[in-house]
């Protein structure tokens, strides 16, 4: 993307877009408003596992072993999107 000025005669300068990578219930299918945006999968992930296991441990099957985590994890991980900044 880039940005001329008004008056045309300033180069063009280059502004690179800051992508984000995005977790929401909705895409889980739940019907819960959560979303959480952060600049890893990594990040987002575990904000969003922290989120499932405090308020919907009850939609899922139980997530207390670290295998179950770790699976939930994954899942989390999948449902990741990359969106504009």
């Amino acid at each position: 993307m880039y940005f001329q000025g008004a008056s045309g005669n300033c180069p063009e300068i280059q502004i690179e877009e800051i992508m984000l990578i995005r977790y929401s219930c909705k895409g889980m299918g739940l019907t819960c408003p959560f979303i959480v945006d952060g600049e890893s999968v990594e990040e987002v992930t575990k904000k969003a596992l922290a989120h499932v296991i405090e308020t919907h441990a009850n939609d899922f099957n139980i997530i207390k072993s670290p295998e179950e985590i770790l699976r939930m994890e994954k899942a989390l991980a999948r449902s990741t999107r990359v969106v504009p900044g």
